[in-house]
């Protein structure tokens, strides 16, 4: 049955608007102002979505949050995630929709490549199409009526268990045309979506601004993260993406490839359709009812493919939450954020995170810089983390110092002192994803080699490299003084690539905020 019609046949007043008829359940992702948890409606027993924003987090104006939830309401399709209503509690705006157990495709991407050598590809070319063509589906209907998603990334593409396909995240999306007209004067000029993705003209913010090919070009840059795993430029900082999508040729997936022949498992049809939505001219790049036509898609299944092959079943998402319970309980006692997850990702599982308070979402973790959201250039420009900046050298007596040169440096940290210093590790993670490690630290009530510790029990960095980070930290915080340092890491062991202290290849930097 087509969404739409099911959701005129139903009663608005099925859906309560009183936070005390939902009872709140996992955590099922996190943004920078929002969370979005499972939940049941205590009368009829129905599993939904709560996405909770807090409004004196959010940097959009209360006009905006009124048209997101204008675009959801209006929203009747198949492959669109269903709204179903909305309402303020305290200083939040809960947005009730449905809920989508089989996780996202970025999920679904990580999960697999946990599991095997993806090297030459993580899905093959009838899976890929099987979900790009549902995909495009969705694109189409938001174009045809006026619309650009202007996030489209495998984080925000969502899977049911039956094997149905629905966009999800319309914080960023845009009413662009009334009555469903369309045409090309129609454009838009604000700085908005996630850097891997976003098209040239998006980045470059051109005086003839953009329409619905930015969709297009991020739709391509999809079906690229399908085939390798990652977006293109996912390992480099924001403001340096931006600029190499401007510059730079358009990705290929020869270009993210290691060796030439690493995807030759991929089609000249796949390679040509990827070509085609990344040109560079949005006039070249074709409409979402032309990729529909797509010999590529020749190559689909139905839904049960999906069902049977991609989405995640239970004890596998059961899994992904154990594997990162120890991690996620250590954020929420520390308040430190590791800086990796975006807001459609089901992949939050601690106890800590079932039982949600409004700490939750008040303080909830932060995209990636591979997948930070920006909302406008000064946004991404007033952010000193997101901006790359030359990194003072590499102290070479401080990376030697020993164990007992480094202990008796902390021994004494602990001083009658309340002084709160925020520290901020930039490292990569054993998937060569560049992270960053927010931390607080009180020297009236615990030391340096205690903070460390725990973020060594976390798997946030390795125990080779505890000393060095210990040592280092002890001496920003006797300094007490603005200062960021890069250092070469003792646990680098991958001969295949080349340690690079600008690219944090090998190397990590620590920063301190005083």
């Amino acid at each position: 049955m087509a969404e739409g019609s099911e959701l005129n046949q139903e009663s608005r007043a099925k859906w309560p608007t009183c936070p005390d008829d939902y009872e709140l359940q996992e955590v099922i992702g996190r943004g920078a102002t929002a969370i979005v948890q499972a939940a049941t409606i205590k009368k009829t027993n129905e599993r939904v979505a709560v996405k909770r924003i807090n409004l004196d987090r959010c940097n959009t104006s209360l006009e905006d949050l009124l048209k997101e939830i204008q675009v959801m309401s209006q929203c009747q399709h198949d492959n669109v995630v269903r709204f179903y209503t909305s309402f303020v509690v305290q200083e939040e705006l809960w947005l009730i929709m449905k809920l989508l157990d089989g996780g996202s495709l970025l999920d679904v991407i990580r999960y697999t490549m946990q599991r095997g050598n993806c090297r030459n590809g993580v899905f093959d070319e009838i899976a890929i199409a099987t979900v790009l063509r549902e995909v495009i589906k969705g694109i189409d209907y938001f174009h045809s009526n006026g619309h650009i998603h202007r996030d489209i990334k495998a984080g925000n593409i969502l899977l049911g268990v039956d094997g149905s396909v629905k966009i999800a995240d319309f914080g960023v999306s845009a009413f662009i045309a009334s009555g469903g007209d369309n045409t090309r004067d129609k454009q838009r000029h604000t700085f908005v979506g996630t850097p891997c993705w976003m098209a040239p003209e998006v980045v470059g913010q051109q005086p003839t601004g953009y329409d619905t090919k930015a969709d297009i070009w991020s739709f391509g840059i999809l079906a690229i993260e399908l085939a390798t795993g990652t977006a293109p430029y996912h390992k480099y900082p924001p403001m340096k993406i931006l600029i190499m999508i401007i510059q730079n040729e358009s990705p290929t997936l020869d270009m993210c490839a290691e060796d030439p022949d690493q995807y030759k498992q991929y089609s000249k049809t796949f390679n040509k359709m990827i070509e085609q939505c990344l040109q560079k001219n949005p006039a070249d790049r074709p409409t979402a009812k032309q990729l529909l036509k797509h010999e590529f898609f020749k190559k689909a299944k139905d839904r049960s493919y999906i069902a049977k092959h991609l989405v995640l079943k239970f004890q596998e998402r059961k899994a992904m939450e154990e594997k990162l319970a120890n991690r996620r309980k250590l954020t929420h006692m520390r308040s430190i954020r590791v800086i990796d997850d975006e807001e459609w990702t089901f992949s939050s599982g601690s106890d800590d995170d079932s039982s949600s308070t409004n700490d939750d979402a008040t303080n909830p973790k932060l995209p990636s810089l591979e997948n930070l959201t920006v909302q406008n250039i000064e946004e991404l420009i007033g952010k000193p983390n997101a901006i790359t900046k030359p990194n003072p050298p590499v102290d070479d007596s401080t990376s030697q110092m020993t164990v007992q040169e480094t202990t008796s440096g902390i021994k004494d940290l602990c001083i009658d002192n309340n002084r709160i210093f925020k520290f901020t590790l930039r490292i990569r993670n054993t998937q060569g994803e560049l992270n960053d490690i927010k931390f607080d630290f009180n020297k009236s009530n615990e030391t340096v080699k205690d903070v460390v510790s725990e973020m060594v029990s976390a798997n946030l960095i390795h125990k080779l490299d505890a000393d060095l980070v210990t040592s280092i930290m002890s001496q920003m915080v006797e300094n007490s003084t603005d200062i960021s340092t890069t250092f070469a890491l003792k646990s680098h062991v991958d001969s295949s690539s080349t340690p690079d202290d600008k690219l944090l290849i090998g190397f990590a930097q620590l920063s301190l905020n005083v």
